[in-house]
């Protein structure tokens, strides 16, 4: 059986301040490396046999602050979803129009991508080629993104259906938040999602994206 697990980013300046992020290469924060270090506490006794994470400054910190001593594989499938033109601007500052334009990540359709950026079947594809790629038993940590993580879930669970509510189409993960999957013969559970019980009474915010 193949145990991996999907371990989000640490904070950036641009989740503090609720901006696309994307494939921008946004470096952590402060708060984000303390992130980092509240996890390679909690999973400092556990045995990898293997150590991914996006080539993203942010996912690549979180990765080496969190396991030192581990050999980390550099992987720009684990990428978050590029955003395109919407990247590095502010949630509050989309028009209800554009809103109409992103909202083809949430609730398809899936093939549609939004100006300058990937479709959601851009990151799936890249996604399942990647979990083809993995060893077949053994305990892999991917450091990867929000949107990445959501959509291997998706690729799992199934695509979100439109429920009219934003925010309401998809996983919300934690930074540095854990996530498990177990995968033998073809078969896939989710036995963890969003396990971020290591940052429990640590001060600072953890906003998706």
């Amino acid at each position: 059986m193949l145990e991996l697990w999907l371990i989000r980013h640490g904070e950036t300046d641009w989740n503090r301040e609720a901006r696309f992020q994307g494939r921008s290469d946004v470096p952590l924060n402060e708060y984000g490396l303390r992130q980092a270090e509240h996890l390679g506490q909690r999973i400092a006794t556990t045995p990898f046999d293997k150590v991914v994470s996006s080539d993203l400054q942010r996912t690549a910190a979180t990765a080496r602050v969190a396991l030192p001593a581990a050999e980390v594989v550099l992987e720009p499938r684990l990428r978050e979803i590029d955003m395109g033109e919407f990247e590095g601007r502010y949630l509050h500052e989309i028009t209800s129009a554009e809103w109409a334009q992103i909202k083809v990540w949430h609730s398809g359709p899936f093939d549609q991508k939004v100006p300058g950026g990937e479709s959601g079947d851009d990151l799936r594809y890249r996604l399942v080629d990647w979990l083809g790629d993995l060893p077949t038993a053994g305990r892999v940590a991917a450091f990867s993104h929000g949107g990445t993580i959501s959509g291997l879930l998706q690729s799992i669970t199934g695509r979100p259906y439109d429920t009219g509510r934003p925010g309401a189409w998809s996983f919300r993960l934690a930074n540095t938040s854990i996530t498990k999957l177990l995968i033998e013969n073809g078969h896939t559970i989710i036995s963890v999602v969003n396990d971020h019980a290591h940052l429990e009474g640590a001060n600072g915010q953890t906003e998706a994206g």
